[in-house]
């Protein structure tokens, strides 16, 4: 399998972390700018966007939720990331849409020169503000045996969280709680988490194994 990504794209990362914590040791990871259109990533997927997953098969996987499903399901070994169920899926929509609507703001940022005066920009940061005010009665913090396991939305909404810090730390410090964001320091000290920073990613590792082992 192949996955096509960047070292700064959140929904990649929460396919990566799926990754190391389901064990798809066979994972080759391809790395690439979605914005330069590469001919190897639009071949496969049209929208020239990471996360991409190309299978065994030859068929590819575009979404990033969809990609963790497929990841899941193929995985031999107990993992500690478990698909949620359906009583689970409003928080998972509530990260998913977190982190989109963060990631949208900073390609906005890219290509927009006056963007306080975008209203979309706007509107997107006050949703990231009323999100992160009520994501506490929904956000856990992970199981401190590090074999436990957690769901795809647990860790859906820690990354979605700690991507709007990074970004937005204004909008964190001001409208997440003290709990939250203890919650976030927990998740953020969790090894998949550790080795999948940008910073950590700069090396652009090929294999899975290689993110595992901590190249530089």
């Amino acid at each position: 399998m192949q996955l096509y990504l960047n070292e700064t794209s959140p929904v990649a990362r929460l396919v990566l972390i799926t990754a190391l914590e389901a064990g798809a040791e066979d994972l080759q990871l391809c790395w690439v700018d979605p914005w330069a259109s590469p001919d190897a990533l639009t071949e496969i997927n049209p929208f020239s966007a990471v996360p991409t997953l190309r299978t065994d098969t030859g068929a590819a996987i575009f979404e990033s939720l969809f990609i963790c499903q497929y990841l899941l399901g193929a995985s031999r070994k107990n993992t500690t990331v478990k698909w949620s169920d359906a009583d689970d899926l409003p928080r998972l929509a509530v990260g998913k849409a977190l982190m989109e609507m963060s990631l949208r703001n900073v390609i906005l940022q890219r290509f927009i020169p006056q963007i306080e005066s975008c209203e979309l920009f706007l509107r997107g940061k006050a949703a990231i503000g009323r999100a992160l005010t009520t994501i506490d009665r929904i956000f856990d913090a992970p199981p401190e045996d590090k074999a436990a396991s957690f769901t795809i939305a647990d860790l859906c909404l820690a990354l979605a969280v700690s991507y709007a810090r990074s970004k937005t730390p204004e909008i964190v410090v001001e409208k997440a709680s003290s709990s939250t964001q203890a919650k976030l320091a927990l998740w953020e000290k969790r090894s998949s988490f550790e080795l999948t920073t940008p910073q950590a990613l700069k090396a652009r590792p090929q294999t899975l194994a290689e993110v595992r082992a901590g190249r530089k």
